[in-house]
């Protein structure tokens, strides 16, 4: 039950919706933001997918690949942050593409002109805007959210721009009876167990998965 319901939390660090799409994760692409917010590379560990809502997204992040030097010897190549903005509305799946990058030539290439398509589950082409995210030169992991905040305000060819979001509480998943009126059932549960993890921070969300896995099995 434990190491059930902590997949169930990795799933759902994102919000879940009646319509989904599964952003297939590549070994070559690192994450560092979603919508704007960093994402957590333990909770993304081992995972083959995460699951978006349909509508407009922007993703910050690089390509990290081994690639062999004019030496013959090989390294590991490390792009500079990558921002690319798209729309799921009609999209079930996303997938990357990535041009060939094998040799320091290409990879020399690549930091001159990123390419980078997004494909759908047909290997049909997402339209998408992809710009290189500037950053300062000693930035840290934590700070890719305040460069992607500041890359949105640019206006530049991949900023997102979207209504702040409204805050719901917990009577909107109500439908005219108090929760306290019934035992919640597990579908209610499981909604607010979702929203509210995706509503926290880092920490708590790392306390939160440690709690889950000194919970006795039911």
């Amino acid at each position: 039950m434990r190491a059930g319901l902590t997949a169930m939390v990795i799933i759902c660090y994102f919000p879940a919706a009646v319509l989904a799409t599964t952003l297939r994760l590549s070994g070559d692409i690192d994450l560092l933001v979603l919508d704007g917010k960093k994402v957590s590379s333990s909770l993304l560990r081992g995972a083959e997918s995460i699951e978006l809502e349909n509508g407009p997204h922007q993703l910050v992040f690089r390509v990290e690949k081994t690639i062999s030097l004019n030496n013959h010897q090989q390294i590991l190549y490390t792009s500079p942050a990558l921002i690319a903005s798209f729309d799921t509305q009609n999209v079930n799946q996303v997938n990357f593409s990535l041009p060939e990058m094998n040799t320091q030539k290409q990879a020399e290439q690549f930091n001159t002109t990123p390419r980078v398509a997004l494909l759908d589950g047909n290997a049909t082409p997402i339209p998408v805007r992809l710009d290189v995210l500037e950053t300062d030169a000693n930035i840290h992991i934590e700070n890719y959210e305040i460069a992607t905040e500041r890359y949105n305000k640019s206006g530049k060819i991949a900023a997102l721009s979207r209504p702040a979001q409204k805050i719901a509480d917990d009577s909107t998943l109500l439908s005219g009876i108090s929760e306290l009126d019934i035992p919640p059932s597990q579908t209610f549960t499981e909604q607010r167990l979702k929203y509210w993890y995706q509503k926290a921070d880092p920490a708590t969300r790392k306390r939160f998965i440690e709690w889950t896995q000194h919970q006795p099995a039911s």
